[in-house]
């Protein structure tokens, strides 16, 4: 007798078709969201978490699988990772604006985001002060991942994690130059290793430069050469005779910041361009198209493994310059209001733990290591360069053991951050042309001292004035003010430029 004869009168041989059909479909797609197999969609996952990030996609693809491998082991559930990718950290400023202010005026709590991930202390630190983060469960649920010989808050002078523990930083970084050895070979160059070696005429049209008002990360290497010549400043300095503690200061930092802003002035001379994505920048450099370029550790070294061959050798190195730069964070948050609160602090929990932390320099296909890719990034977590870890590692060192000496000091320079790039601005995007073709006929003159005095003059963009008059204005001021003022500067930039290049045809 056949199958449906035994079945009720009204299923029929269709019927029967029809449901096997059904069967044969959702089963994979139930054992997979079981077993963790298949891939993991909005439509199908159990649970759904929204990141907003700078990351790239490399990033983005090991940590969220690594996630979503964790949190079903751990608890059975399926998560389906949702990314929000807007740019770097001045358009996820924006979209952060724009719809907490849109929250307010409807009464809603949150932002229909659950965590905000990646971009630099910095950011972090302004959307604490407006209120925007909870309150992390990783402080109390693992206190032994925090202190001195783990997790510690402070390191170089840089903050790790806030007070409040309203953020965390979740992975170090360090800013330097990248290179590429072919083309300094042609331009007669040896290998750099400070900040002023970029400052050489004959890298002239050869440096990548990214636009620090949109790259936090370019603006905060230049925060650290500034800061860097105010230290070497006051090491070499002497008090004058009658000069009183107060002068002497006063005098050692306006006359460091000058030093950096020169130094700034020489590099941006010799900028091929200045792009809005700080990507582009190890790209150009391993293409040959810049011969050397400004730019955070990881995009570097990630450049470098890619160009590496058989023997080890790479035509693109990454290297830290010399006493400076600090080692800062990239930090995680959980957003007020998030629409899994649970979901989101144990997405925080992932990445300060071992199994999250090693991930980001472990060697794919490691034990330890990440599914496809070395994100050639270091863990902010001390106690996890053990000796078993760092077997497995791409850059088998102990960062807190190499930072050169350098300290960071956000007394100096942090308050003045956002009037650092309006100032960089000025000097050298917006008067970019004139600033090289000056720089051109400075050089070939022999860099004679009036012309090169006039070119050197930014006594208007001095450290009183930054951290006074200009950094209020941008603080306070009206959009419309701000711009105006950056007319204004930059005519003026342009006007001492153009003279000081007439200046150096004549030989004066």
């Amino acid at each position: 007798m056949k199958l449906h004869q035994h079945l009720a009168p009204w299923v029929n041989s269709k019927s029967l078709v029809a449901l096997a059909l059904v069967i044969c479909v959702a089963t994979p797609l139930l054992m997979s969201r079981k077993a963790g197999t298949g891939k993991i969609t909005a439509e199908n996952a159990d649970r759904r978490i929204t990141i907003i990030t700078p990351h790239n996609e490399t990033i983005r693809r090991e940590f969220g699988e690594a996630f979503q491998a964790w949190w079903q082991e751990e608890h059975g559930e399926t998560v389906y990772v949702n990314w929000l990718t807007p740019g770097g950290t001045s358009e996820i400023r924006k979209i952060l604006d724009g719809r907490f202010a849109a929250a307010k005026k409807t009464g809603d709590t949150g932002v229909e985001i659950d965590i905000f991930f990646g971009g630099g202390d910095y950011e972090f630190r302004i959307q604490a002060e407006k209120d925007r983060f909870a309150k992390l469960d990783v402080f109390e649920s693992h206190p032994e991942w925090f202190g001195e010989d783990a997790l510690p808050q402070t390191f170089s002078g840089e903050i790790y994690y806030a007070e409040d523990h309203s953020w965390v930083g979740v992975c170090l970084s360090r800013f330097g130059i990248c290179y590429n050895v072919d083309a300094l070979r042609r331009r007669g160059l040896e290998p750099p290793e400070t900040w002023e070696d970029l400052g050489d005429p004959k890298y002239f049209g050869g440096i990548a430069l990214s636009d620090p008002n949109k790259s936090g990360s370019v603006a905060r290497a230049f925060e650290m050469l500034i800061q860097q010549q105010m230290h070497e400043a006051a090491a070499t300095a002497k008090v004058a005779p009658g000069e009183t503690p107060d002068r002497f200061q006063a005098r050692v930092l306006n006359d460091g910041w000058d030093r950096g802003i020169n130094l700034i002035q020489k590099i941006g001379a010799n900028a091929r361009y200045f792009t809005d994505s700080s990507t582009k920048i190890p790209h150009d450099v391993a293409s040959g198209d810049a011969a050397a370029g400004m730019c955070v550790d990881f995009y570097g070294r990630t450049y470098e493994q890619m160009l590496m061959k058989e023997d080890g050798s790479s035509r693109l190195h990454w290297i830290s310059p010399k006493g400076g730069t600090s080692m800062s964070v990239d930090p995680v948050a959980v957003l007020k209001g998030a629409p899994d609160p649970e979901l989101a602090q144990a997405f925080v929990e992932f990445l300060v733990s071992e199994q999250g932390q090693v991930l980001w320099n472990a060697r794919p296909g490691s034990p330890i290591g990440p599914r496809h890719h070395a994100l050639r990034r270091m863990p902010v977590r001390r106690d996890v360069y053990t000796a078993e870890n760092l077997q497995h590692f791409t850059d088998q060192e102990n960062p807190y053991e190499m930072t050169g000496g350098f300290v960071y000091d956000r007394a100096l320079t942090g308050k003045g951050f956002k009037a650092l790039q309006f100032v960089i601005r000025v000097l050298c995007l917006d008067a970019h042309e004139e600033l090289k073709e000056a720089w051109v006929k400075l050089t070939d003159a022999g860099m004679p001292e009036r012309a090169t005095k006039i070119f050197s003059d930014t006594t208007l963009v001095s450290y009183q004035n930054t951290m006074g008059d200009l950094r209020r204005q941008l603080s306070d001021g009206t959009k419309v003010e701000t711009a105006r003022m950056a007319v204004r500067l930059g005519k003026l930039f342009r006007k001492n430029y153009e003279l000081a290049g007439e200046l150096a045809e004549e030989g004066k």
